[in-house]
């Protein structure tokens, strides 16, 4: 504390010590800029002994960038007094004794004592606080999704590249302006209302739930966005995160599923009301010729006869199929516990296994909840295939399940003869068999296919290279999911 001569602010002794116990610094000056008084933190803040700052210039504090200037504010301070924040909206910085800077925070006020005006600056170090902002400057920059910062008001006060390229703007072109810029000119009016709305109840929360929501880009194309919104505390008042997605890949890709969805669905209606009671009908007519004929008919004609009801019988099974394979796309929500090795046990038993084979089981994981019905369609068609096209020596077909992540793992794996290489990439479309004298539709594995992704989960061919055969692999989600079960 400086000798009582070297102040004209006098203080008794219990306010000396209760100011040297305040966190943060406090300096009083004259109108002239000397320094009356500092406290303890002031010392500690700056590196100076009290006694030698006592009666010196409150500039010396100052880097040369900001002291130059400084005369004329004090000045403008002096004739307007009042308690404010000093350099509202810029970045302040102090001098330490030995040269070096750090950004502070300075509060000030009149004080009248003994007939002298005095000016009593309160300093908050506050480097710590900017450490934190530039680190969510930072964060904010490193971001691959589009993220800008704004006021109370609307106006841009950080953004980072990526909001930059997908709205086709500079920094200088958006920083200190309104965000209204980003938004095509029929929302703009209505914009306001909402931001108000979210500044008097912020929340964390995606903007526009339920709403198709647009940007527009500097050319003037709108662009498909989901906008997430948080608020964030700074020194200039409450701001508003707003993290933008750029989602037309996303909407692109659910039109084509929505209109590849909407021509199946007409294709599906065709087939089964304009294909079954035609060929129900041709059916028909190829029993009453054969009733008409009655025994005598040429043994000839009875073979023709014969490849007509075989055709008719394949073109109904493939309308049904056609059907099925339409069905599949829709999720069924019924999950429910399953008992995994109750489920393989009970698909081998649906099927006449011939003597010869060796069928092994390997499960490694008690239950799943799931659909039961799709998955068991999807487990029966790849067994069934195997066994159908086996045409090895000591046929041998392993079911296996275990636990892959959240996911279940089942493998259906022979020793057969296996799937050619220029095959395998077509096994899961539609009418594809690997021999023109097989007797089915070639869908079931589209089916399988189209059932496993319709429910979240993924297919692969896996082609044995040490052993032969192939087998297939099945990840298929072992817990509930919001999207499919709700």
């Amino acid at each position: 504390m400086p000798p009582q001569g070297n102040s004209n602010l006098k203080q008794p002794t219990y306010i000396r010590e209760l100011l040297d116990a305040v966190p943060a610094g406090i300096i009083v000056t004259h109108q002239d800029g000397r320094i009356s008084y500092l406290n303890a933190e002031a010392e500690r803040l700056f590196g100076y002994q009290r006694a030698e700052l006592i009666d010196k210039n409150i500039d010396q504090l100052l880097p040369d960038r900001f002291s130059r200037n400084h005369a004329q504010l004090r000045q403008s301070y002096i004739d307007q007094p009042s308690t404010r924040y000093m350099g509202a909206g810029r970045d302040l910085y102090g001098k330490r004794k030995d040269d070096s800077e750090f950004p502070l925070e300075i509060g000030l006020r009149s004080l009248v004592s003994d007939g002298e005006q005095f000016i009593v600056a309160t300093i908050v170090n506050i480097t710590r606080r900017k450490q934190l902002e530039d680190r969510l400057r930072k964060v904010i920059e490193a971001s691959p999704y589009g993220q800008l910062l704004v006021d109370e008001r609307g106006i841009i006060q950080m953004i980072n590249p990526s909001l930059l390229k997908l709205f086709g703007y500079s920094i200088e072109e958006l920083l200190g302006k309104s965000m209204d810029i980003l938004l095509p000119e029929r929302y703009r009016e209505g914009h306001e209302k909402l931001r108000a709305g979210y500044v008097q109840k912020p929340s964390l929360r995606p903007m526009g739930l339920g709403r198709d929501l647009t940007g527009r880009h500097k050319s003037g194309t709108e662009i498909p966005i989901e906008i997430g919104l948080s608020q964030v505390e700074s020194d200039t008042g409450n701001l508003t995160l707003a993290v933008v997605t750029d989602i037309s890949e996303r909407k692109r890709l659910e039109l084509n599923l929505k209109q590849a969805n909407a021509h199946l669905e007409e294709f599906t209606y065709v087939a089964s009301h304009d294909l079954k009671s035609p060929l129900r009908g041709i059916s028909d007519l190829v029993e009453w010729i054969h009733e008409d004929l009655g025994d005598d008919t040429p043994e000839p004609v009875k073979k023709n006869i014969d490849r007509i009801r075989v055709r008719i019988g394949r073109m109904e099974r493939l309308i049904e199929d056609l059907l099925l394979y339409a069905r599949a796309g829709k999720r069924a929500k019924e999950s429910t516990i399953i008992n995994v090795e109750a489920l393989i046990t009970g698909i081998i038993e649906m099927h006449p296994i011939p003597d010869t084979f060796s069928i092994e089981q390997e499960i490694y994981i008690k239950e799943i909840t799931a659909a039961k019905i799709p998955l068991e369609t999807v487990l029966r068609n790849l067994f069934s295939n195997a066994l159908k096209h086996h045409t090895g020596v000591n046929p041998r077909i392993i079911i296996s399940a275990e636990a892959s992540g959240s996911y279940c793992l089942f493998k259906v794996t022979d020793n057969g003869p296996g799937i050619p290489k220029n095959a395998q990439e077509r096994v899961f479309r539609l009418f594809q068999t690997l021999s023109t004298t097989e007797s089915g539709s070639g869908i079931g594995l589209a089916l399988a296919k189209r059932l496993t992704e319709s429910h979240g989960g993924q297919i692969e061919l896996i082609s044995n290279t040490d052993n032969p055969g192939c087998s297939f692999h099945v990840w298929w989600p072992r817990f509930a999911r919001k999207d499919i079960d709700e």
